[in-house]
């Protein structure tokens, strides 16, 4: 039988393992609070917290369900050049009762266990799953969205726990993301040309680097258009510079119209535009420039409640695939306006391609 003084000294080792094991955990969220607040931006700040914060804390799954009514965060999401793997671990609703109906009014973050019925939808790991944490974030007293941790212990997230360390996280993770959203906003609006609401050269220039680098990786083609408006001085001169501005808004709107998904269009000064088409080899490249010279040359541009005017454009198109001798960014656009100015030399309103 162990006499008092073992049994002292038991409950004192277990006490400071107890405590050395709480010390190793805070260190280990003060890291990772600290690691969210040094993000540079909204795509480092999800990839931590749906990457990084599962293999961390050692759960089985996470996923962040975001309210975006607006689309807003997709749109931000969407100018990415890649797919990132923790993206199928991103949730969105347009619907506020979609998050709320997981919390009461206190909304306080909620331990339980998995419920196929109750959580599924918001999970991807759903068969090894045994407890979940859901928690609310919360800004400006309105739901933005919620984290969802899923742990395969039964015994890991349960209803009589505490919750004050999960709500301090809750309301960390929310600042965060609502600091990145609008510094990402603010990123936007630089990089949107103010008179066509499409992107801008300094925007271009950032992706072309991006596109090239993935044409290289991945042995693809990658296609350069460089448009000029035919006579546009001329517009400009004869109706004035209201209806000149008529005209580009109402060409970039046909351009977006045209362009998929994983195409970049920008406005790069001027009448001009560049567009950068991926994976796109020169004979479907041309027949894209083809389409959008015929596009435009057949729409009426309404620039007074009288007149309406006929705009052409010349297309330059340069493409960089492994038959190619172009390899960098700078020879990339430098072929593509050499070939829209051999086009304007040939008699304008027409595709040429690069030599």
């Amino acid at each position: 039988m162990p006499r008092d003084g073992e049994v002292l000294q038991s409950k004192l080792d277990a006490l400071i393992r107890m405590a050395k094991l709480n010390e190793q955990k805070q260190s280990n969220f003060q890291e990772y609070e600290l690691s969210l607040f040094n993000t540079n931006g909204l795509h480092q700040l999800l990839a931590i917290i749906l990457e990084q914060h599962r293999t961390r804390f050692k759960l089985s799954d996470v996923t962040l369900l975001l309210l975006d009514p607006e689309y807003e965060f997709r749109r931000l999401l969407d100018n990415s050049a890649e797919v990132p793997v923790w993206r199928k671990h991103l949730l969105f609703t347009e619907d506020k009762s979609t998050i709320s109906q997981y919390f009461s009014v206190l909304r306080k973050p909620r331990l339980s266990s998995y419920s196929p019925h109750i959580h599924q939808s918001l999970f991807l790991d759903t068969q090894s799953l045994q407890s979940v944490a859901i928690l609310p974030l919360i800004r400006q007293d309105k739901f933005i969205g919620a984290l969802n941790l899923g742990s395969r212990s039964p015994n890991r997230f349960q209803s009589d726990m505490g919750t004050q360390f999960l709500q301090h996280l809750a309301a960390v993770i929310s600042a965060c993301i609502e600091n990145a959203r609008l510094q990402e906003n603010i990123k936007q609006v630089g990089l949107l040309d103010p008179l066509t609401g499409i992107n801008n050269r300094r925007f271009f220039d950032q992706r072309i680097e991006e596109e090239i680098t993935l044409s290289h990786r991945n042995k693809t083609p990658l296609s350069c258009l460089f448009i000029d408006l035919d006579h546009f001085k001329s517009i400009n001169d004869t109706h004035g510079h209201q209806a000149g501005d008529i005209v580009l808004k109402e060409v970039a709107n046909v351009l977006a119209d045209i362009m998929r998904t994983s195409d970049v269009l920008a406005r790069y000064g001027g009448e001009e535009f560049v567009i950068l088409l991926a994976n796109t080899d020169q004979n479907a490249s041309y027949e894209i420039a083809e389409r959008i010279r015929n596009r435009v040359e057949d729409t009426p541009f309404k620039v007074t409640n009288k007149d309406t005017l006929s705009v052409t454009m010349s297309i330059g198109l340069s493409v960089m695939d492994e038959q190619s001798d172009i390899k960098t960014t700078k020879q990339l656009v430098n072929a593509a306006d050499q070939a829209v100015y051999a086009a304007k030399m040939s008699g304008r309103n027409r595709v040429h391609h690069a030599d």
